[in-house]
């Protein structure tokens, strides 16, 4: 197939080629997160997006979710939106290492970007959950019960 720079359904065919191993990997990775991945990898080569760029991106949302853990009072609507950016920003993680593949511009320092906004994302979130509990949970009434 030849290259048609800028088009999406030319990136999403290259990509679906270009796929790491499912060997080992999660059903969620394997059927929900990749596929996702690669198709926001495919609109991200379309806008002409750099592998850091959609890290950024994947951060933002992941960031946004984990402040309105920590912020705002546990809602049905706010796990609703919080559990949307997480989605999204996992899907934009698996999306950077597949538009890196497809534009040959994988990168050491790309690589290490990425892997330390994912610590940093892993802590964070458990530190959200813990910081929600203490400020939205009542624990005298929880230990008299």
């Amino acid at each position: 197939m030849l290259k048609n720079t800028g088009d999406y359904r030319w990136a999403l065919a290259e990509l679906a080629q270009r796929q790491k191993t499912s060997k080992g990997a999660p059903a969620y990775s394997r059927y929900i997160n990749r596929p996702m991945g690669r198709r926001l990898a495919a609109m991200a080569y379309k806008l002409g997006l750099t592998p850091n760029q959609v890290t950024a991106l994947s951060a933002l949302c992941t960031f946004s979710a984990i402040a309105l853990i920590m912020l705002l009072r546990p809602t049905w609507w706010q796990g609703i939106l919080v559990a949307g950016l997480l989605v999204l920003g996992y899907a934009l993680d698996s999306a950077d290492g597949q538009l890196a593949r497809l534009q040959n511009s994988g990168s050491a320092a790309g690589e290490w970007l990425d892997h330390v906004v994912d610590a940093i994302k892993t802590a964070m979130l458990h530190l959200a959950v813990l910081v929600s509990f203490y400020r939205f949970t009542d624990l005298d009434d929880v230990i008299t019960r």
